[in-house]
């Protein structure tokens, strides 16, 4: 069966100067690649990454976003590990959560002025998003 977005076309495009999602309170997923990636772009080690900037959540690694602070890797110009940023932050707000129903979707548009703007994204993009970033 047909999911809604599928149904009816989503228009999304980050705003300039937003951010909103790197200040969201809650836990950013790091998976191996994302690890190996932002540690290389920052001339580190895997180990020293992890050890410097996650911390062990069950069987996952995780950047903890507290309710009164941004991410740790957002500067005033952005995100400084952009080209090295992980899974979740791309996908982002293509996340299966957000992509419940109509309404929720319209919720987070409330918080995201990026939703409903810009170009048409493609089913298949939504689709690579959602299968990219399982969480």
């Amino acid at each position: 069966m047909s999911k809604w977005w599928e149904k009816e076309p989503l228009r999304f495009e980050c705003q300039a100067d937003c951010f909103r999602c790197c200040c969201k309170p809650g836990y950013v997923f790091f998976d191996k690649e994302d690890i190996k990636n932002a540690a290389e772009f920052l001339d580190s080690s895997p180990a020293d990454f992890k050890s410097t900037y996650l911390k062990k959540e069950n069987i996952d690694w995780v950047l903890e976003v507290e309710d009164d602070q941004p991410c740790t890797f957002l500067t005033r110009e952005g995100c400084s590990i952009h080209p090295a940023k992980p899974k979740q932050c791309s996908a982002y707000p293509f996340w299966k959560e957000n992509l419940e129903d109509k309404n929720t979707w319209r919720l987070v548009g409330g918080f995201c002025p990026g939703i409903d703007r810009g170009p048409m994204v493609a089913i298949e993009a939504i689709k690579n998003f959602l299968k990219k970033f399982r969480y």
